[in-house]
């Protein structure tokens, strides 16, 4: 697809992992019938964010973000690039697009303290306590012999 020359200079300016992982969300994206509606701009939001995201969210989720961000800020979008002024400074439309990495980060913050409090049960669930009733420390089979 001719859209996905202006993402491939990123692209091919990452690691292997991260390279790989989002050919396949553009795999994804060009798939999804809704970027047939908003090409231009779907592709011009990966070209910025990219290098910003994270590798590791579940990539039909993002797909779906990046396109639901793109739908819902398409007038914004194309504010920003039919201006004049886009033209001789290409970097206005990251204070646009970093709006869609923050909800990305946010979300993959989210997720991951939802990890940590699963984790944090798992383990406690695993953890074993005993205790002894008070009032009978001399019954206490592992007493202080030195007092």
């Amino acid at each position: 697809m001719i859209h996905r020359k202006i993402i491939d200079p990123v692209l091919s300016r990452l690691g292997q992992d991260r390279a790989d992982y989002f050919n396949r969300l553009v795999d994804r994206v060009e798939r999804d019938p809704r970027t047939e509606t908003v090409p231009n701009l779907v592709y011009l939001v990966l070209k910025e964010t990219i290098p910003y995201l994270p590798a590791d969210f579940p990539e039909d989720e993002l797909a779906d973000r990046l396109l639901d961000f793109v739908i819902v800020n398409q007038g914004r979008l194309n504010r920003v690039i039919h201006d004049r002024r886009y033209m001789e400074d290409p970097g206005r439309l990251a204070g646009l697009t970093k709006e869609f990495v923050l909800q990305v980060l946010a979300s993959a913050m989210d997720q991951h303290q939802v990890n940590e409090i699963q984790t944090a049960k798992v383990r406690k669930a695993k953890t074993y306590r005993f205790s002894y009733p008070e009032g009978d420390e001399a019954d206490f089979p592992y007493g202080d012999d030195d007092e």
